[in-house]
């Protein structure tokens, strides 16, 4: 009997393997935060935990400047997504409408702004000018708007059958209700899979908290982050680890961090798995 392998095998494989490799780095991170510092220091750590030790969780968690980074990552976040979402969605939308006087002008005038950029400069001079320095607007409203969020929108809504809004409009509704009623909820999987790259962008968000703030009580998580892993290589690097308890090693700590704040991003991805399916397939099929 001869058996035949479709080509659906190999390329399952091959994902397979690929989500492997790319799984694996962060696994030896969990096995890292939960394993006996002494263990992992002396290269035994392979693929299980040994020594379950959880010091570096809770030390982690004691920190009052790690939660008030969370805490400020997770503002900045919810903000962001909010007002990304509002300004791309309804962009998009009025430039899907084809009696839009002047459509195809923005249309290439925001398309544009994807092959030439101001640079680092002018947008920091721009911030100042605006008084948005050292705020919590400043890591939100420069980057309101992603060129290519709006086109993958503008496409979505153009798929959407002309018939639907004629009907509406033929019962009186205006533009703001058929944007609300008809177009959203059709656009649902397109809106959570554009949200879920505006979550991942603000809470991975580093260089412009770096620019754009200078004030403690603004410091986000990847802020963090980078100082606690700056302060332990000193230490190490001069002798001095004092400030790390004994039952604790540097490496602990620092997968313990990472592990955390990747967390929610992680438990979020599951709720919107569904909808990400269909959302990356905007603008795919026609008709």
């Amino acid at each position: 009997m001869r058996i035949s392998l479709q080509p659906n095998f190999f390329i399952g494989a091959l994902l397979t393997l690929f989500a492997l490799f790319t799984f694996l780095p962060f696994y030896y991170v969990i096995l890292a935060s939960v394993s006996d510092p002494k263990l992992i220091t002396e290269g035994e750590l392979m693929l299980y935990p040994k020594g379950f030790n959880l010091s570096a969780y809770a030390m982690i968690l004691e920190n009052q400047k790690f939660l008030h980074s969370f805490m400020v990552t997770i503002t900045r976040t919810t903000l962001g997504l909010a007002i990304n979402l509002i300004l791309q969605l309804t962009l998009a939308y009025g430039l899907s409408r084809s009696y839009l006087p002047g459509r195809k002008f923005f249309m290439l005038y925001i398309i544009l702004t994807m092959m030439f950029n101001g640079g680092i400069v002018p947008t920091f001079l721009i911030v100042k000018a605006t008084g948005l320095m050292d705020t919590i607007w400043a890591l939100v409203i420069p980057a309101a708007i992603s060129t290519w969020n709006v086109i993958l929108l503008r496409s979505f809504f153009e798929n959407v059958p002309d018939s639907l809004e004629e009907s509406a409009r033929i019962d009186g509704a205006n533009d703001l209700y058929i944007f609300w009623k008809i177009y959203l909820p059709l656009s649902l999987p397109a809106i959570m899979t554009i949200g879920l790259f505006i979550a991942v962008h603000h809470w991975n968000a580093f260089m412009d908290a770096v620019i754009y703030t200078n004030s403690e009580s603004l410091q986000v998580m990847q802020l963090f982050l980078r100082d606690m892993v700056i302060h332990m290589e000193m230490s190490a690097l001069m002798g001095d680890m004092s400030s790390v308890k004994n039952d604790v090693s540097s490496l602990s700590l620092r997968t313990a961090s990472i592990f955390l704040a990747s967390l929610p991003i992680i438990l979020a991805y599951p709720f919107i798995q569904r909808f990400f399916i269909k959302g990356v397939m905007i603008g795919a099929v026609k008709g």
